[in-house]
């Protein structure tokens, strides 16, 4: 679901935390790629949807000043998903006249940022050598990538190793899979090397997704299935190639998940319609949930079976 959202409030870096493994969302991946091209994806390791409602929020530390500037984030992660943020700055036209983000980045959002500024701190403005930070309630930090009060110069790398690049610069950023929550304090050093894998700049194909150990088992797609009648799926059992969805709501995006929590397909309409053909790849056999969302802004799911 894509939205704007606008910059709402400056909170204290003192922050305290005492969440547990797999407890609650944190930072799957960081994408700083060049010009605008910024993006922030977050994981939900739990087995129930987060609703974040406004409670959670995000935002840079501009230059090491030891106070990041929130940004307070809505929307829902269901269990094992992830949701994405990027800058938005689709069309120069609309929000000032900085070069837009790539396509390729742009069909990887669920929500874009609208950069407001405020004091020429705008939060999703990072660029490497910014410490990023995720906070729950205005207080307590859930994660950081850096070091919040620290400006490392072009960014941040390996410590006692200077003669590698840097990591948060011109970089993206995927954690671990065996990271199972988010730094939850301020480190005294930061290394990246310890919870993340480093790709090339301009790096966007695993946008949407994410592999955790939290995952323990396959999603219950029974209890996940509700208000089916609002919308019918045909053919199913399903097969590769076309799945048609037919509404009484206008709809506006569709995401497939495997029994495994796996994202098959994600895609967004951005027309009003009731019908929609949607291009499914070769699945193996087993059962599989369709999240439909609608354009007020409400879901549906329905189980799907493959032979």
């Amino acid at each position: 679901m894509k939205k704007l959202l606008l910059l709402c409030a400056v909170a204290s870096a003192s922050f305290f935390s005492q969440a547990q493994d797999c407890s609650d969302i944190f930072i799957s991946e960081y994408v700083e790629g060049t010009q605008n091209d910024k993006a922030i994806e977050l994981y939900n390791p739990t087995a129930n949807p987060i609703v974040l409602n406004g409670q959670y929020s995000m935002g840079r530390d501009r230059d090491g000043a030891g106070n990041p500037m929130l940004l307070p984030i809505t929307g829902t992660i269901q269990p094992y998903s992830t949701r994405v943020f990027v800058l938005d700055k689709r069309d120069p036209n609309g929000t000032g006249n900085e070069t837009p983000i790539t396509a390729a980045l742009q069909a990887k959002a669920d929500t874009f940022v609208n950069p407001i500024y405020v004091q020429n701190n705008s939060p999703m403005y990072f660029n490497g050598d910014d410490a990023f930070a995720l906070v729950k309630n205005g207080t307590t930090l859930l994660d950081v990538v850096g070091k919040i009060g620290e400006d490392p110069g072009e960014g941040w790398f390996v410590p006692g190793d200077p003669n590698t690049r840097w990591w948060t610069t011109d970089n993206t950023l995927i954690r671990k899979s065996s990271v199972e929550h988010g730094v939850l304090t301020n480190p005294s050093v930061f290394d990246p090397s310890l919870e993340w894998d480093s790709l090339p700049v301009n790096t966007f194909d695993s946008l949407g997704s994410h592999t955790c150990s939290c995952y323990q088992g396959p999603i219950n797609v029974n209890e996940l299935e509700k208000q089916s009648s609002i919308f019918s799926v045909y053919p199913n059992p399903i097969s590769a190639g076309n799945l048609m969805i037919k509404s009484n709501k206008d709809l506006r995006a569709f995401t497939v998940i495997s029994g495994s929590g796996q994202i098959i397909k994600r895609e967004n309409i951005y027309e009003r319609q009731r019908y929609y053909n949607l291009n499914l790849p070769q699945v193996a056999p087993g059962v599989y949930m369709i999240e439909v969302e609608f354009a007020d802004g409400t879901k549906s799911y329905q189980k799907l079976l493959s032979k």
